[in-house]
């Protein structure tokens, strides 16, 4: 009898064995957007995980998947057929909405359990984190922190003979910033805004150029002392004066002084980078992720890159943006092993340091912003420009502030009421005023709180 059971049990060990020899290794699905470049990094960090993992997640393929254009769509398709990824980047509109309804991870039991210090909440700087239900859950950090900053190219500043922009946040002021864009704006006939015969209507140069989505426009406003809302996220103060003259100071960049393309003039403009890069543009706001096609152009010497920060009205501000990469419920708890460990991966700077030295990346780590050893591992000097220190690390760890996007409800239609409203003022149509007391109407309904209070 006790044969038979031994027999009997060995026979379950063999069948065992061989049901795990033979069972399919595990596949995980990424997904993520961005520019050529970023999709070209972005599959390599995940055959770079593949490689390094084989020996402890035998198998292991990560099916990276590049969404180029309407994102947010695709992932809501995928959600809606019971197919999301195990680990994605998500619109930060999406993201909290989703993480209260249950359908991405709250990672933060699985931060207590790890001792990889990378991912400890005291090592991440802390702007980074998105926090819900009062604070008590999170469903992680950016992929990257980022910032806005001013982009420019060295060699109009040199043609024209004009001084670089200051690194100093301090000193780099509005009037200053204004002056330096009209010496570098210049019509066909190189005149300048203000010279007697100079024509709007045919400019070769324009000193600066800006996007008008809100990343683009809030430090301003808040540079100004104004906001969109009350820090409780429940009273609009867009309509304030202080809001209402820092967009008004945007609009006449364009409409008064002719010194920056409006959304229409824009249209016929390759992109910003590639503007900059053909002298069609001397300085434009934009963030920090520009690095890594600009980086790439000035390796190649086909721009002489420079970084600075915004210029500031009242006083500095820095804003610190970045969509999260998350860890979606119900297919990364089938594969919680795998999903969290390349979840991890995704988001330690060691592990993409790559990424971080071509410039598509800022560290998440506090550690590589403030040991110089560490410092020394992500800045290549053949992509980031020798300012980039006190223009770039300086101006967020000083005066770094986290876009409302990490909390704010609503934030999605909040942002796109803003866009909408605003693009008559950048086309000259209604004042800053007019829209500013709109978008205040419009918005109070929609400005219920905050996802971590």
């Amino acid at each position: 009898m006790h044969k038979f059971f031994a027999v009997i049990l060995t026979l379950v060990l063999i069948l065992s064995m061989t049901a795990s020899a033979f069972s399919a290794p595990v596949e995980l699905i990424y997904t993520y957007w961005g520019s050529p470049l970023e999709r070209d990094a972005q599959a390599k960090m995940c055959r770079d995980f593949e490689k390094a993992y084989q020996d402890i997640f035998p198998g292991i393929k990560i099916k990276d998947i590049y969404i180029p254009s309407n994102y947010d769509e695709k992932i809501n398709a995928m959600v809606a057929a019971g197919e999301p990824p195990h680990v994605a980047q998500l619109g930060e509109a999406l993201a909290l909405e989703w993480a209260e309804k249950g359908i991405l991870l709250d990672i933060l039991p699985l931060i207590k359990e790890d001792k990889d210090p990378s991912v400890k909440i005291e090592n991440r700087l802390s702007m980074t984190w998105y926090w819900y239900d009062k604070g008590k859950k999170t469903i992680g950090t950016n992929l990257a922190p980022e910032v806005m900053v001013l982009w420019y190219n060295k060699e109009l500043f040199d043609k024209a003979g004009v001084p670089y922009p200051t690194s100093d946040p301090n000193a780099w002021t509005w009037d200053k910033f204004l002056d330096t864009a009209i010496k570098l704006t210049v019509d066909r006939n190189g005149r300048h805004p203000g010279d007697q015969g100079f024509d709007p209507s045919n400019i070769d140069v324009y000193g600066v150029a800006f996007g008008t989505w809100w990343a683009a426009i809030l430090p301003f406003i808040w540079s100004n002392g104004g906001d969109i809302c009350d820090s409780e996220g429940k009273r609009p103060l867009i309509n304030q004066p202080a809001s209402v003259e820092a967009i008004q100071k945007l609009a006449d960049l364009m409409l008064k002084h002719h010194v920056a393309p409006t959304p229409t003039q824009m249209q016929a403009f390759p992109a910003l980078s590639v503007a900059l890069q053909t002298k069609k543009v001397a300085m434009y706001v934009d963030g920090q992720w520009a690095l890594l096609d600009l980086g790439q152009m000035g390796k190649e010497g086909r721009i002489k890159l420079g970084v600075a920060p915004l210029p500031k009205l009242r006083k500095p501000v820095c804003l610190e943006l970045g969509a999260p990469n998350v860890m979606f419920a119900a297919s990364a708890q089938k594969h919680l092993k795998e999903s969290w460990e390349f979840y991890k991966w995704t988001t330690d700077s060691e592990k993409v340091i790559s990424l971080v030295r071509g410039g598509l990346w800022m560290p998440l780590q506090k550690w590589y912003y403030t040991d110089p050893k560490y410092r020394e591992k992500w800045l290549d000097p053949d992509v980031h420009p020798k300012e980039y220190k006190p223009a770039v690390i300086d101006y967020l760890l000083k005066y770094g502030r986290r876009a409302p996007s990490y909390y704010l409800r609503n934030w999605g239609k909040i942002s796109d009421i803003m866009y909408q409203e605003l693009s008559n003022v950048w086309l000259g149509k209604i004042s800053a005023k007019t829209a500013c007391d709109s978008i205040a109407t419009k918005i109070k309904p929609l400005l219920t709180g905050r996802y971590d209070r």
